[in-house]
């Protein structure tokens, strides 16, 4: 049996309601959640739920939908810019400086906190 490979991002989350525990998936490309008790079950659900949507938009009638790239096929350089306000600059500027880092490095390891 030929393993399914799922082409699209998905964020898990754990998710408990008293004594049960289970996980959520959001799929951002379709607009999809899914549920699963276990890991294994909610990757055969998001498979299923991506195969079914793009399904969908395939036969849709009339207006079909657009079907997203795979998110498998983007590549990130590394580098995003971002407009901030002026005094906000001058402020995670001067933390940075204060902390012997370059507003670069003192960026990534807030970011990564």
């Amino acid at each position: 049996m030929k393993k399914n490979t799922i082409e699209y991002d998905y964020i898990v989350h754990h998710i408990s309601d008293g004594d049960s525990t289970g996980y959520k998936a959001i799929i951002p490309a379709f607009n999809s959640v899914v549920f699963g008790d276990n890991l294994v079950e909610l990757e055969k659900g998001i498979s299923l739920a991506v195969q079914e949507e793009i399904k969908a938009r395939k036969s849709a009638r009339g207006k079909k939908k657009l079907i997203p790239a795979p998110d498998r096929t983007q590549t990130f350089s590394g580098k995003f810019m971002v407009r901030i306000n002026p005094y906000l600059h001058e402020k995670i500027a001067l933390e940075a400086k204060a902390r012997g880092k370059s507003l670069n490095s003192y960026l990534q390891e807030k970011i990564a906190a």
